[in-house]
């Protein structure tokens, strides 16, 4: 007895030793997707903060591909000691892991969450050209000839989205997907796809130029950036709250001490005056949690989105 709690000791010892002396190297923050987008803004603003605060170097390494499986992946076969960090986005977490039954990663047990990052409304948009200037009324334009509406790829929030607008209205919408939120937006401006759901930060500049149209936004509350228009609840449709949320994550494994020192940290930079101004101005919301707020809202999220998922039968297989 006498050895099982000396060598117990020694472990805890141990970590608290490695926690005091963490970092004694540089980090590595994974983004899963391509440079230029909003992940990979969010990664370097914070990688900054953190590379001061640790005084130590946090290098930003994007890995695209595979709708962010390669580089969550990549975190998840990372070792389990704390210096490799990843961030991404709701899919990776909550709907990616019901889409396919050949993820190369377990969602639960494979990854840690450390902390939420931050959260970008959705808006439902359609083209200067499209007669809708409701909800209401392009579920009757809906009704009356063949609608389709564009996604940034098969199995996205975004897609699932309009898929939810097809079955909450009786309306068949055609699911029509491109590679990303860019080539999709083009194409709703150009007048080719007549509507699609997208976030906010995507949108507002053609909103403001009058290239789109915003019908409504599928979070509980209005944004701030839009006030004038309407939740999907207020256009009739309860319990349709979708944003695109964010974390920032590590693998399975890490001691505790780091993780609360990491969580620590990521806080602190996310409630910087600096970090939160940089963030708001491209419509993020700094949204920093504990670790065991974003632990119990990541589960929330995969059961309610496996809910989704399996009402509109969206599959990758």
């Amino acid at each position: 007895m006498k050895r099982v709690l000396f060598s117990l000791l020694l472990a805890l010892t141990a970590q608290a030793a490695v926690a005091q002396s963490f970092p004694t190297k540089p980090l590595r923050l994974v983004v899963p997707y391509p440079a230029g987008g909003a992940t990979d803004l969010m990664a370097r603003v914070i990688a900054q903060k953190l590379s001061e605060s640790f005084k130590q170097q946090v290098v930003v390494d994007n890995k695209p591909g595979a709708g962010g499986n390669i580089g969550v992946s990549f975190v998840a076969r990372a070792p389990a000691d704390g210096y490799t960090i990843g961030i991404s986005a709701t899919n990776s977490f909550a709907i990616n892991p019901h889409l396919t039954k050949t993820l190369p990663y377990d969602a639960l047990k494979d990854l840690t969450q450390l902390s939420m990052v931050g959260i970008i409304p959705n808006v439902i948009v359609v083209g200067a050209d499209v007669p809708a200037k409701t909800i209401a009324e392009l579920v009757a334009l809906a009704k009356k000839q063949p609608l389709a509406f564009a996604s940034p790829g098969q199995g996205t929030s975004l897609h699932l989205a309009g898929e939810m607008l097809n079955d909450a209205a009786g309306i068949s919408m055609t699911h029509v997907p491109y590679k990303g939120d860019v080539p999709a937006l083009q194409d709703v401006i150009g007048g080719r796809v007549p509507v699609m759901t997208s976030n906010l930060s995507s949108v507002l500049p053609h909103l403001r130029s009058g290239k789109l149209r915003a019908l409504a936004v599928t979070t509980a509350k209005r944004a701030a950036q839009l006030p004038e228009v309407p939740t999907m609840a207020e256009a009739g449709y309860k319990d349709f709250d979708i944003s695109v949320w964010f974390t920032l994550f590590t693998a399975t494994g890490v001691p505790r001490d780091v993780q609360e020192l990491l969580n620590r940290e990521i806080v602190l930079a996310l409630n910087a005056p600096d970090v939160r101004q940089r963030l708001q101005d491209v419509n993020i919301e700094p949204s920093p949690t504990s670790l065991e707020q974003i632990r119990g809202f990541t589960l929330a999220e995969y059961e309610r989105w496996g809910r989704i998922v399996k009402k509109t039968g969206v599959t990758w297989d």
